[in-house]
């Protein structure tokens, strides 16, 4: 039983997390201001031999998404430690999360391929 309220108890808060950052951007006016420098981002996708021109709002969608993905990361390996009884998040909650994650998207393409096959 008390299994069964840690998951719900976790998957409410989630959905309060997605909530609020949808809410977020909802409401907001200046999308340049944000955790991840945009001349950063920039940088990062230069890297890349095949990219030459890089649009303006590219760098910013992207750095909203590092943004999401790290606090969802956070707060999924949160989780994985107190499941495990713990209070401090330790790299083995990042690698079990990251684990699920890469399930989890291993299964997306699984069906994408399948419904695309059918």
């Amino acid at each position: 039983m008390g299994n069964q309220n840690s998951t719900q108890q976790h998957q409410i808060e989630i959905e309060n997390l997605w909530s609020f950052q949808r809410r977020g951007m909802e409401q907001a006016s200046d999308f340049k201001s944000g955790l991840f420098s945009l001349a950063r981002v920039r940088k990062m996708m230069k890297v890349e031999e095949d990219v030459d021109r890089i649009s303006a709002e590219v760098p910013v969608v992207l750095a909203k998404a590092c943004d999401l993905f790290i606090r969802n990361i956070t707060l999924q390996s949160w989780h994985q430690a107190q499941k495990n009884k713990r209070s401090t998040i330790q790299g083995q909650d990042i690698n079990s999360t990251m684990d699920s994650f890469r399930d989890a998207c291993h299964n997306i393409e699984y069906f994408k391929r399948l419904m695309s096959a059918a």
